[in-house]
């Protein structure tokens, strides 16, 4: 469990099964709604393999054009990559993980059970079976440096052409003491270009996922092609 994580301690560390009735019924309430693309809020995907895989198996044999995505953690990526095929064929687009930080150091501090060296190991999992990956960042804390920061704009950068970029949505949990415009900074020291414009998002445990829900409603808008 990440010591910096509140959604364990919510369930007393236990993990627990939502049955697959309830699950696919929340389902078909929301595709009742109008929804195609569905999100697997659960902190990790694949803490129970079987019971995540057949629930994605009925979801797509009852609404193949349906699809969705799932949190998934780094040593899962690398543990189960012999299954991540299987997720990409039922409807998964990409796959959100906590990658946290590039230092080994911060990692043991959070407990994350992943080291720098997997998260290129965990793209390259996911990579070979057509499964983009979303990483989150805990990008600002006490024992971050510059070098730590330098390195997770250098991955990130890695996976994109910086001129392709049309908006630049950043999660920052804890912005205080980060100067003006957390987004700004990184997306300058990225490389993007002056005239993309920025936002920073801050939120307790999810600024990640809700930058990434912005961006998705930005493209599903026609007003971005290329959110970062």
């Amino acid at each position: 469990t990440c010591t910096h994580c509140p959604i364990t301690v919510v369930y007393g560390g236990a993990l627990r099964l939502v049955q697959q009735e309830t699950v696919l019924a929340d389902i078909a309430q929301q595709v009742e709604a109008g929804a195609r693309h569905i999100t697997f809020g659960d902190p990790d995907f694949l803490n129970a393999v079987p019971h995540s895989l057949a629930i994605v198996d009925a979801l797509h044999r009852r609404w193949p054009d349906l699809t969705y995505h799932a949190t998934i953690k780094v040593e899962h990526l690398i543990e189960h990559a012999a299954l991540l095929p299987r997720l990409r064929e039922t409807g998964c687009l990409f796959v959100v993980s906590a990658f946290e930080s590039c230092n080994d150091d911060i990692l043991d501090i959070f407990e994350k059970g992943h080291t720098a060296a997997d998260l290129c190991a965990a793209l390259c999992a996911a990579g070979a079976a057509g499964l983009p990956v979303l990483p989150t960042w805990v990008a600002f804390t006490p024992w971050t440096t510059l070098d730590d920061l330098l390195a997770i704009l250098a991955l990130e950068s890695a996976k994109a052409d910086p001129g392709l970029v049309n908006e630049v949505v950043m999660g920052c949990v804890l912005p205080a003491g980060q100067g003006q415009a957390p987004a700004r900074q990184a997306a300058l020291a990225a490389g993007v270009p002056r005239s993309v414009p920025t936002t920073t998002v801050n939120k307790m445990c999810g600024s990640g996922m809700r930058a990434v829900m912005y961006g998705a409603d930005h493209i599903a808008a026609g007003s971005a092609d290329f959110v970062l």
